[in-house]
């Protein structure tokens, strides 16, 4: 049996939540095995979280878009060279280490001999980030990984709209014990921050880094917990709980919003999303809407947040 996790849009700080899945393993380094890993791992998770759409992310995906939203493949815009190289590119050439970096010769390899320069193990400890003359910490982790990814998201409008689409993300290729930025934690990232509405807040370091400062999403989505069923069943597999973010600190349950409030929305009410557009109310909960986008389809949102960050009005 073999453990990997998947990563789930969170709408609220740190914007991703963790479901570790656990199925049976097929070895071997050939592509065909590890595509058999990946529908394990999806049928798994599937099991787990009915209704949820999960996408892998990576060279061995076999779903529209996947390979294309590779760090391998998928392309960020580097202004002073006056085009656009592949993210993983972009990520280890702005590597600072304490004896020697950034290594901008990197931007001009293939993704594969970029990650694998020996310079990048030779150099002493890594102390930060460069990207266009721009520092960027170490905390919060993998900050400067998902600037780049989710930057390069935004430059690439089709494979946007394709990452909405999905509530969950993997990559076979991660190891979660070796490393710590991945391109599906990335795009649960740029999901949640959609569906909050704040998205265009990452093309600025200063603005992407406040989002982990200051804001304060009231109502978040409903956590996605699949009903248990009696563990007298033998042929049931057992729930696996969400692994919190080692890094940082939960927030506080939001304050609720008044009963009254709550009733002033009703089934059949336009909301107009600053990410999905405009979508129509299908049910109302106390404290969140169901609300079905044509552009993304039904979604889940926070019922305080909407109040506050979206324009409703009766159908």
């Amino acid at each position: 049996m073999a453990e990997r996790p998947v990563y789930m849009v969170k709408i609220r700080k740190p914007f991703y939540e963790i479901a570790n899945m656990e199925f049976t393993w097929n070895g071997g380094f050939a592509a065909s095995q590890k595509q058999k890993n990946i529908k394990a791992l999806h049928a798994e998770f599937s099991k787990t979280f009915p209704g949820k759409k999960v996408l892998e992310i990576s060279s061995k995906s076999m779903q529209e878009g996947g390979t294309a939203l590779s760090a391998f493949f998928l392309q960020k815009m580097v202004p002073h060279l006056g085009r656009s190289v592949p993210v993983e590119c972009a990520y280890q050439a702005g590597k600072v280490f304490k004896n020697g970096g950034p290594f901008l010769d990197l931007l001009d390899m293939q993704p594969r001999d970029a990650r694998r320069d020996p310079r990048l193990k030779t150099n002493g400890p890594l102390i930060h980030f460069t990207f266009e003359g721009e520092i960027f910490p170490l905390v919060p982790v993998s900050i400067f990984y998902d600037y780049l990814y989710l930057n390069a998201l935004l430059e690439h409008e089709d494979l946007a709209k394709l990452v909405l689409q999905y509530d969950g993300f993997t990559d076979i290729e991660f190891n979660p014990n070796a490393g710590k930025s991945t391109q599906a934690k990335s795009a649960a990232v740029f999901v949640s921050l959609s569906r909050m509405g704040v998205v265009d807040q990452v093309r600025s370091l200063d603005s992407f880094l406040a989002l982990y400062k200051k804001i304060s999403v009231p109502v978040p989505d409903p956590a996605p917990k699949p009903i248990r069923e009696p563990d007298s069943d033998p042929g049931l597999n057992p729930i696996r709980e969400l692994d919190p973010d080692p890094n940082l600190i939960p927030e506080p349950d939001p304050e609720p919003v008044p009963l009254e409030k709550h009733k002033e929305i009703q089934a059949g009410f336009h909301v107009k999303h600053k990410a999905f557009d405009e979508g129509i109310v299908r049910k109302v909960d106390h404290s969140s809407l169901t609300i079905e986008f044509p552009t993304v389809g039904e979604k889940i949102l926070g019922k305080k947040w909407c109040l506050a960050n979206c324009e409703i009005t009766e159908g």
